[in-house]
């Protein structure tokens, strides 16, 4: 009997374990999955979308869902720590091309953009 209680156990345990993928648990539903030169190809097109809004002169409300949608793409870069560091440098640009956004200062802002596309080049060279 006692045999057959270590066995059992874990097997169970074993088994238990197996019935659960974490892979399908790890993505959450409608999230895309890209590689991280894609993500920074990504924020780079969505600085390019802000800063020919601005140019064509349009108000903080149509340009700060944009910049917000490039501020969250850089959550999806997964790289090394000094890509990592980087790419958040130029998320920290671009959250100050939002906040001039919302002071409607959109020559500033467009700067910010600015370093942030110079930021991201730099380190999509890395990858």
């Amino acid at each position: 009997m006692n045999v057959i209680q270590k066995l059992f156990l874990p097997v169970m345990f074993a088994l238990s374990l197996g019935s659960i993928s974490t892979t399908a648990i790890a993505f959450e539903e409608g999230r895309k999955v890209m590689s991280p030169a894609g993500a920074i190809k990504a924020i780079l097109g969505k600085i390019k979308e802000a800063e020919d809004a601005i140019d064509s002169g349009a108000e903080g409300e149509a340009v700060i869902p944009l910049l917000k949608q490039a501020i969250l793409l850089g959550k999806e870069v997964n790289a090394s720590d000094t890509v990592s560091r980087s790419v958040s440098k130029g998320r920290n640009h671009i959250k100050k091309a939002r906040k001039e956004m919302k002071k409607e200062n959109g020559q500033v802002a467009k700067q910010h953009l600015e370093q942030a596309a110079a930021r991201f080049k730099k380190t999509l060279g890395m990858l």
